[in-house]
């Protein structure tokens, strides 16, 4: 957003814009290899939360990208099986609707996730449910795409009785089971819009870091 008033840049401060970038992209490094949950944690964990009851997801996580290749690691959810997974599953960067996501920049809205040919569903088989859709968002800072935000309602096995087996259609539901209503284009926008400003605080974060000015 613009100064709402006549304004013109300062020569003096001007040029150290293009070094406080370069700084903070270098500080981004370590911090996302030793200490990534650091980068989300207190206000922009707390916009996460408020974005993601406002579309009424079931839980949503922060995925950023590690390592060379890329891998990436949930360092944040909100869920109940949180401790089982964040920090310790590991997603390559080329596979899933999250991976397509990050290499790609580009947000997802998808249906029947679980049935997805490109959805990796190693994380559901381990937690025992079927994610059935998926808002997926890019989170920019530090110059980059450095990881996605993932907004899911699920299915809970244990919530489908009489199941002999893990579906594999719509159709090995139990008679008169309805799954989760899908996300619209408006949830969409606004995890895009959550995302935005998700990133906005980690850089001033890491802003703050660099500067030595962090309470």
């Amino acid at each position: 957003m613009p100064a709402p008033y006549s304004t013109f840049p300062d020569p003096d401060l001007s040029p150290l814009a293009e070094r406080l970038d370069s700084r903070c992209e270098e500080h981004a490094l370590p911090a996302l290899r030793l200490a990534p949950a650091a980068l989300v944690e207190g206000l922009p964990a707390r916009l996460l939360h408020q974005a993601l009851a406002g579309v009424r997801a079931d839980e949503g996580s922060v995925w950023l990208a590690q390592e060379t290749p890329a891998v990436l690691v949930p360092v944040w959810n909100n869920g109940p099986d949180a401790a089982r997974f964040v920090g310790s599953f590991r997603l390559p960067s080329t596979q899933g609707i999250t991976g397509s996501v990050f290499t790609s920049g580009l947000a997802a809205c998808e249906s029947e996730v679980c049935f997805h040919q490109r959805q990796n569903r190693d994380l559901d088989r381990s937690l025992e449910v079927l994610t059935w859709v998926m808002l997926a968002v890019p989170l920019k800072f530090a110059g980059a795409v450095r990881g996605v935000i993932t907004a899911v309602r699920l299915i809970r096995l244990r919530d489908l009785p009489g199941l002999t087996h893990v579906p594999e259609s719509a159709a090995d539901f139990p008679p008169g089971f309805t799954p989760p209503a899908a996300f619209s284009v408006a949830d969409l926008a606004a995890m895009e819009t959550t995302a935005a400003g998700v990133g906005r605080l980690i850089q001033h974060r890491l802003t703050t870091w660099v500067l030595g000015t962090e309470e």
